[in-house]
């Protein structure tokens, strides 16, 4: 009897160790196809602006939404800008599960843009912000989902003119 007990409990500690050691894989799968919980919108990872032939880049500092030194931008330079009825594509190196991405517009003056952000996944478009009050700092949180790429499509323009100007851009996945 006692033999049994210890061979079904040696059973038990096996499977429970097997089981924990599949959730520890499980879990880091999940963190590598979620960029491991970081932002995966930075030079370091080879992001594309894939419009950038549309787009336009001013001298210093060379604008780059994806750049983490400390920012210096004027009314000159520090940002990334498109006309109106043109868009910014951000295409990532890989494909990511995210839920929120994160846009700092231009915001030196008081002004309002009207824009609208698309996920993109195997060339299907999926639209998960549209506003003409977006202003400075915006968190756009949307159900987790695989991306390939963004887009953020300069509808209006803002308040003072016509150009969409972006300072910077994160894309993570934020437990919620």
């Amino acid at each position: 009897m006692k033999q049994s007990f210890l061979i079904n409990l040696l059973i038990i500690g096996y499977i429970q160790t097997a089981n924990l050691q599949c959730l520890n894989v499980c879990s880091r799968i999940n963190s590598t196809k979620r960029g491991n919980y970081l932002n995966v919108l930075n030079y370091h990872n080879g992001d594309l602006i894939s419009s950038k032939n549309k787009n336009q880049f001013n001298d210093y500092n060379d604008g780059s939404p994806f750049r983490d030194e400390i920012y210096l931008v004027t009314s000159y330079f520090g940002f990334l800008m498109c006309s109106l009825g043109q868009s910014i594509q951000i295409n990532l190196i890989q494909k990511y599960e995210l839920n929120t991405l994160k846009i700092w517009l231009w915001d030196r003056t008081n002004r309002f843009y009207t824009i609208e952000v698309f996920i993109i996944f195997e060339n299907v478009e999926t639209r998960i912000y549209e506003s003409n009050q977006a202003q400075s700092i915006l968190t756009i949180q949307f159900p987790a989902q695989k991306v390939e790429s963004f887009r953020i499509y300069n509808t209006g323009g803002n308040t003072v003119n016509s150009i969409l100007h972006i300072i910077k851009v994160e894309a993570y996945y934020k437990f919620q």
